[in-house]
């Protein structure tokens, strides 16, 4: 079953409910969108030493992310290349070798076939294993984060993040000592479409003293809820974001930010981006399909007495079903920064962005009551989600002038339309 074509003509800007209900969607979605992308698998700082690993998925696809004994990263389809057992059983872990529960094949942690029981009386002296390797990804690295794909034919890491690179080093790049995932990752599975989670990340700041309303009454919110001003960038392969800043500043200050590192930052980065990244108050965006980032400076109504600390939090959604997502998130700090800083940077993802904290609660509780009106027969014949928000309005000039098209609006829809262009156009539709 193909997906149904967008809905658009001139006026308005539609996607039908079924690519939000529909399992055929999803498994198209698997073939078409997520195996010819660059996907995030984790951060190099999680296999630090040789036999380290990690599994994670990519799409459905379980894989396990190992460093090997002669250092590198690599990235292996977790599954038998004898019968298909899924190989590795734990979550994290340190092997110079993984040996199938079923009959006992072993891999070394580069993926080669080291041994097979009885394998020269069984198979014979010609039987060769250089052939019976564990499936191996391409892997690329950006400031410590490690993306793979399983497609040969695809443009490299660098090539495929483009411009979005300027504005990932403005938070990735603060530090000559390179970034540090410190508590490793965290899991959990919530009911909703994947693309709910990816177009409001790409780009929504229209929900936020509706669906987040709470957070502002409380004083949560910091430099957010003062007079801003924001912009809405797209990139190619479908990347977006939006970056907000406290208006009318000049001089470069960096809020969250150790006051004695703020000159080591404005050395590490270019001058535009230091006008983009200065006086922040949040960026938040899309690579395209399933990672996401938010950062945002240290907000009010914590601890008396703890650090003010930026924090950078990096999320992937993988799609266990048309309505099953499976998020991942990390705090991605500067490696050298202190522990106490990033013990504070740490709270303040768990206490705004952490599964159960205010932001995500909020977010989730909407996604699932998506799920519950998105497969009905009317909504879905008739009531196509619409992302026709702002379409000729940019209100502001942008304050800098960094790469991708950037947009001077805070509260847009342009981003949401960017990451459904491209989607549609990798599924093949008609947009």
């Amino acid at each position: 079953m193909a997906p149904r074509e967008l809905i658009a003509d001139s006026d308005r800007f539609d996607v039908p409910r079924s690519y939000f209900a529909d399992d055929a969607v999803w498994r198209q979605e698997l073939e078409t969108v997520f195996r010819h992308a660059w996907l995030l698998i984790g951060h190099e700082s999680e296999v630090p030493a040789p036999g380290d690993y990690v599994t994670r998925r990519m799409g459905t696809d379980e894989v396990i992310m190992a460093r090997s004994e002669d250092g590198p990263i690599h990235v292996l389809l977790n599954s038998c290349t004898h019968r298909g057992t899924l190989l590795c059983k734990a979550d994290i872990g340190n092997s110079s070798h993984f040996r199938c529960g079923y009959h006992g094949w072993t891999f070394a942690n580069d993926g080669t076939l080291r041994g097979v029981p009885r394998g020269r009386e069984l198979y014979g002296k010609d039987f060769d294993r250089s052939s019976l390797g564990l499936r191996a990804a391409r892997v690329g690295t950006f400031h410590g984060l490690v993306f793979a794909t399983f497609d040969q034919e695809l443009c490299s890491l660098e090539e495929y993040l483009g411009p979005m690179g300027f504005y990932l080093e403005c938070m990735l790049g603060v530090s000559p000592a390179g970034t540090d995932a410190p508590y490793g990752s965290f899991r959990f599975t919530h009911l909703g479409n994947w693309k709910l989670e990816a177009d409001n990340l790409a780009g929504d700041g229209y929900h936020l003293r509706h669906a987040h309303r709470a957070g502002f009454e409380m004083g949560l919110m910091g430099a957010q809820a003062g007079a801003v001003e924001g912009v809405c960038v797209q990139f190619p392969h479908g990347h977006a974001l939006r970056a907000q800043r406290t208006a009318g500043q000049e001089e470069p200050a960096f809020p969250g930010y150790p006051e004695d590192r703020w000159l080591e930052i404005t050395e590490q980065l270019s001058a535009e981006q230091v006008r983009m990244f200065a006086h922040s108050t949040v960026v938040h965006g899309l690579i395209f399909p399933n990672m996401a980032f938010v950062h945002t400076p240290r907000a009010g109504g914590f601890d008396a007495g703890e650090p003010d600390a930026a924090m950078l939090q990096v999320r992937l959604f993988n799609p266990l079903g048309v309505n099953e997502t499976e998020e991942l998130n990390w705090l991605v700090t500067p490696a050298d920064y202190p522990h106490e800083w990033k013990e504070s940077a740490f709270k303040t993802m768990q206490r705004q962005h952490g599964a159960t904290a205010f932001f995500e609660s909020d977010d989730l509780e909407n996604f699932r009551r998506m799920l519950q009106v998105n497969g009905g027969r009317e909504a879905n014949r008739s009531v196509p989600a619409n992302f026709d928000l702002a379409r000729d309005s940019a209100p502001f000039t942008p304050w800098f002038d960094g790469p991708g098209s950037v947009v001077g609006s805070d509260i847009s829809e342009v981003n949401q339309r960017w990451f459904y262009r491209h989607y549609l156009d990798a599924m093949g539709a008609d947009a």
